[in-house]
């Protein structure tokens, strides 16, 4: 069975041969085209050439017949012919009495004499006007003009025609153009070759795309497509090399969520088991104990469930609902909620003026997890300061105390998951996890300066954006 990558290569493959056959498609019409269009052309100026040409040579006779009078019709049409010299394409006859009489003296010379068929199509032709026209034999192809001889009693005594090979000149201009339809032909085919060669390297990070695309799988998504030039494909790599980013954090995130709901969920769910199967339902106090107890479990394994759910879906586009927010009221309303997490000298260190397109209720949470930190590992009536401040394009949202602090060696690790400095300590070791990803989904991050002994301060940086 053929895969979809394998159906996606062989279409990607023949793409190369569409666009070539295409291309060489197009030239070739665009040639064919062009090449007839100019021999039509061309011929149309060799055919009104040879009909100006004889009715110059024709007119000019006319004029000397009507100058000159010789003495019989033998003597004129000697005399006429002897003018012409003619060339190897023009040519010259006197017909007398159907049979041709007198012809140039010149050699190289058109012989019209010696087309039979052409001189009986001129002495038969019955037409008294003097005009250019055409005729073919089994010989040539001619343009002529032919000058009739009437005698007073209406009979044809004789016919002076001028002639040219149309045919021949035609011929000329059939061989140039030949030459054209050679030089195209081979034009066609290497652009058909330089073609093939420059699709073949513009298809490049489709080709690249292609092999990336087989090799990835659920459990190996790091591999990425080369970036090759600076063009629309190279923007398409750039733009899967993206989307293979957000799929592997979600995947990850995936991944992450079920190892930590499986590794955190199995403890407690073992306690629940263990409980229920030592209970003794006649033991009211037992019953009412296992009660209370499992109750504590399961809130524990609810907000367990709904911090890794809040982690999953950091990363998500919809995890933010933004919404201008008067940053000096949120401040205040924090505060506020925030006296009520423990018995501390709580304090409004300051308050940033304006309005910032924020999440409110994301970074009151982020927040608000903070104080509950302070709170936790700080000492009673000691100081907890809080604040919010614009720096240059960053908003700042910052919880300072004066707790136990946090070793230098630990301050990264405090941001993972499920860890706790102080085993003791009541929680499950996601709540600065979570403040990281809320800071993360504004586009900022959470900043931490520590001094054991001395106390924390947490600062949640994030850009101030503008109301639109």
């Amino acid at each position: 069975m053929t895969s979809r990558f394998g159906q996606s290569g062989a279409r990607a493959g023949s793409v190369r041969a569409r666009v070539v056959i295409y291309l060489v498609a197009l030239t070739g019409v665009s040639l064919v085209v062009a090449g007839t269009t100019a021999f039509l052309i061309e011929r149309d100026a060799v055919e009104r050439g040879v009909t100006d040409e004889l009715s110059a040579t024709a007119d000019d006779y006319l004029r000397w017949i009507a100058e000159n009078d010789p003495t019989g019709i033998d003597a004129l049409m000697r005399d006429a012919v002897a003018r012409y010299t003619g060339t190897e394409d023009e040519g010259a006859v006197a017909i007398v009495d159907g049979r041709a009489r007198y012809v140039p003296a010149s050699e190289g010379r058109l012989r019209l004499e010696d087309d039979q068929e052409l001189v009986d199509l001129l002495w038969s032709d019955t037409t008294t006007a003097v005009e250019v026209r055409r005729a073919a034999t089994s010989t040539a192809r001619y343009g002529y003009a032919a000058i009739p001889f009437i005698d007073a009693g209406g009979t044809r005594v004789a016919v002076l025609a001028i002639a040219i090979d149309e045919g021949a000149r035609v011929g000329e201009l059939v061989d140039t153009f030949t030459v054209y339809a050679i030089v195209a032909v081979v034009a066609t085919v290497a652009i058909g070759a330089l073609g093939f060669v420059t699709v073949g390297r513009l298809l490049e990070p489709v080709r690249l795309l292609d092999r990336t695309a087989r090799h990835i799988s659920e459990n190996d998504l790091g591999e990425r497509v080369p970036i090759v030039g600076d063009d629309d494909l190279a923007g398409l790599s750039r733009t899967v090399n993206a989307m293979l980013d957000r799929l592997e954090r979600a995947f990850s995130d995936q991944r992450r969520l079920l190892d930590d709901a499986s590794h955190e969920l199995r403890t407690p769910l073992t306690v629940v088991r263990t409980r229920l199967e030592l209970l003794e339902p006649r033991d009211a106090d037992q019953v009412e104990a296992t009660r209370d107890e499992l109750l504590d479990v399961t809130a524990d394994m609810t907000r367990l469930v709904e911090d890794l759910v809040t982690l999953a879906k950091a990363d998500r586009p919809e995890f933010l609902r933004l919404a201008p927010t008067a940053m000096a009221t949120l401040t205040d309303v924090v505060a506020e909620r925030m006296a009520t997490l423990g018995d501390r000298a709580w304090s409004v260190e300051s308050r940033a003026e304006g309005t910032a397109v924020i999440d409110p209720q994301r970074l009151t949470q982020a927040w608000m997890q903070l104080a509950a930190n302070a709170v936790k590992f700080a000492a009673d009536g000691s100081a907890v300061r809080v604040g919010t401040a614009r720096d240059g394009a960053d908003l700042l949202a910052w919880v300072s105390d004066e707790g136990r602090g946090i070793a230098p060696a630990d301050l990264e690790s405090v941001r993972e998951r499920f860890v706790r400095l102080d085993p003791d300590a009541d929680g499950l070791g996601l709540g600065l996890p979570l403040v990281s990803a809320i800071a993360r989904a504004h586009g900022g991050e959470l900043e931490i300066a520590s001094t054991p002994g001395h106390g924390s301060t947490f600062v949640i940086r994030v850009p101030w954006r503008e109301e639109p």
